[in-house]
């Protein structure tokens, strides 16, 4: 018995049993497996009719989850969007996250880093300056960076004189 060859419209459906997929990435998958334009095309419309792709809405829950769980800011976010194949308009409108996330992103990124950095960190200049330039990596404007940065030195400053007056 011989086996019929999978179509490119099963391939599709069995990527988004393990995964939601971008249409851009969908394509690519696919054009990879070696299917013709328009059999993969005709498969990621299908796809997109019956709403198993919907890069608005995926877009949306991947930039709530790169904030929260690995402080990413919006920078970072909407070029990684923009890797995943979205349009550059696109990825940056979901990449402006709400502040409240924003604020949720950064909160996440200062306990990653400061977990990484020494005892009184916040004493040496270039330690900061690193910090800085981690949360500028991680997509934060460098303003909101500064902000964070001088904000929690101060707030270990604080901290610290208050337990060497004890």
């Amino acid at each position: 018995m011989t086996r019929q060859p999978r179509s490119a419209y099963q391939t599709a459906l069995d990527l988004l049993a393990r995964r939601d997929h971008f249409r851009q990435e969908l394509v690519e998958k696919l054009r990879r497996r070696g299917y013709p334009e328009d059999q993969l095309e005709d498969a990621v419309a299908r796809c997109a009719e019956s709403g198993l792709i919907d890069d608005e809405r995926l877009a949306a829950r991947y930039v709530e989850l790169r904030a929260a769980d690995r402080g990413w800011g919006p920078h970072r976010m909407a070029a990684e969007l923009r890797r995943r194949g979205l349009p550059a308009t696109d990825a940056e409108r979901a990449a402006a996250a709400p502040p409240e996330l924003t604020a949720a992103a950064l909160a996440t990124a200062l306990r990653r880093l400061e977990a990484r950095a020494p005892t009184g960190w916040w004493r040496d200049g270039r330690r900061r300056a690193r910090m800085l330039s981690s949360l500028v990596t991680r997509g934060f404007d460098a303003e909101v960076a500064i902000a964070a940065v001088g904000e929690l030195a101060a707030s270990r400053e604080s901290t610290q004189h208050e337990l060497d007056d004890e």
